[in-house]
């Protein structure tokens, strides 16, 4: 096989997994049908949309005989059965989200045959992983978004903010198990099936990739004059941060406030990164990246410690802006080294586009749960809250401001990150020769 033609063991060209596949695909259509007769809309949408990936192969090959395993498509149906017809069967809703997590693996598993994409199980797992997570966040969001706009009650039913939110951290949770579980199902079948006779399925050929520095979009001009200060300027100005927090940790010290001191040691921290990676790597980061991560974290620390995120309304909405765009950036830049330096990875531009925002609605899901888990914890030991959650509002407002983030990466950050990215892939192939 092929090493840039991976996951062959999901379909099956066999009289009897066929029959078993397209026996699961007309219990989805009738579980369809049952919920949206009794106007659960959301599992209808759901039902079709598992419907369509699972009979994608069949018809991209033209043969019913090519469908998935049937043992894979079990722990689909599985759940969304229980959810239509017998929820209580489930405790929690783990197995909602093991489903989710094995719809997603089904769909990389096709990007990855019939596009131009290329990915190894190993990328492929951690990218369903993301999307799990990215989902759970995604779905939870959009029914708020529809409660604040339209008075719907997906989410706010006339409960307390705090009850409210405790229910959606709980789902968080629960995606995230699920994620883990299933990415540690899909290892084990990925590693027993490998050394297996492949099978007679002929797959389109890939078209080899080349890489360049311009191969993805540069940044509109009128972005680029309006935020087109000297470097000289934007390197001042990250100094001037940095004093800043050095001020704030030495206000934190004469005040024996630790909680400052520590949002400031952090905060200072992370602005150095840049120069450790020169320093480690030789990497010599542009002003304007530099700039970008020291004025994420200095608004974090001067909202902390001046009490801002309570005094003044939008403050929290812009710090998890600019924190979300310098997250989806590094998600980006990660991603984009992967794609350079490994010839079995390859994500078009397109599709970068949208890793942008699972990365960031899946980081959101996690800072979330991190945030609950710390408050409940410190609640539970009676000591000062360090993350604090101030309700479901807060939550999804801080996921909605993720993305806002997430969408000034996505449209015209990447050209620095672009050429990040390959100075670190060059500084990766330089320690590889040294070696």
């Amino acid at each position: 096989m092929d090493k840039t033609q991976h996951f062959t063991h999901l379909l099956q060209d066999n009289k009897i997994n066929s029959f078993l596949s397209w026996a699961i695909v007309i219990v989805l259509i009738i579980v369809a049908i049952i919920n949206f007769s009794e106007g659960r809309y959301t599992w209808t949408v759901l039902t079709i949309f598992t419907i369509i990936v699972i009979i994608l192969p069949a018809l991209h090959f033209r043969n019913p005989k090519v469908m998935p395993t049937w043992y894979l498509l079990f722990l689909v149906i599985l759940p969304l059965i229980a959810s239509t017809t017998a929820s209580y069967l489930f405790l929690v809703r783990i197995p909602v989200y093991i489903s989710i997590a094995t719809i997603s693996l089904l769909l990389v598993a096709e990007i990855n045959w019939f596009t131009s994409v290329k990915m190894n199980p190993k990328f492929a797992i951690l990218l369903v992983l993301i999307t799990t997570l990215a989902v759970t966040g995604l779905w939870h969001l959009m029914r708020w978004l529809l409660d604040i706009s339209l008075g719907t009650s997906f989410i706010l039913d006339g409960r307390g903010e705090d009850i409210l939110n405790a229910e959606v951290m709980h789902e968080f949770i629960y995606s995230t198990i699920a994620g883990l579980i299933s990415g540690l199902i899909f290892a084990w079948y990925f590693k027993k099936e490998r050394l297996e006779k492949t099978n007679n399925i002929i797959f389109p050929e890939k078209i080899p990739t080349t890489y360049s520095e311009k191969s993805f979009s540069k940044p509109p001009n009128f972005m680029l004059k309006l935020f087109g200060v000297s470097p000289s300027k934007q390197a001042a100005l990250t100094h001037f941060m940095q004093i800043c927090l050095v001020g704030l940790l030495i206000i934190g010290v004469f005040s024996r406030d630790l909680h400052v001191i520590l949002n400031a040691i952090l905060a200072l921290f992370i602005t150095f990164i840049p120069a450790l990676m020169k320093k480690r790597f030789d990497l010599n980061l542009m002003p304007s990246l530099v700039l970008w991560i020291t004025l994420a974290v200095f608004l974090d620390a001067i909202g902390t410690t001046f009490g801002f995120y309570e005094t003044i309304d939008r403050w929290d909405n812009l710090t998890h802006a600019v924190s979300g765009s310098v997250v989806a950036a590094a998600g980006y830049v990660i991603v984009r080294v992967i794609d350079i330096y490994d010839n079995e990875v390859h994500l078009p531009p397109r599709l970068m586009f949208i890793f942008i925002f699972l990365f960031i609605l899946a980081v959101g899901v996690i800072w979330e749960i991190l945030e609950y888990v710390t408050d409940v914890f410190a609640i539970w030991v009676g000591i000062d809250v360090f993350l604090v959650q101030y309700g479901i509002h807060d939550t999804m407002g801080d996921m909605f401001f993720n993305l806002v983030g997430a969408f000034v990466v996505a449209t015209w950050g990447t050209l620095y990150l672009n050429k990040i990215s390959f100075k670190i892939v060059e500084a990766l192939q330089q320690r590889k020769l040294d070696k």
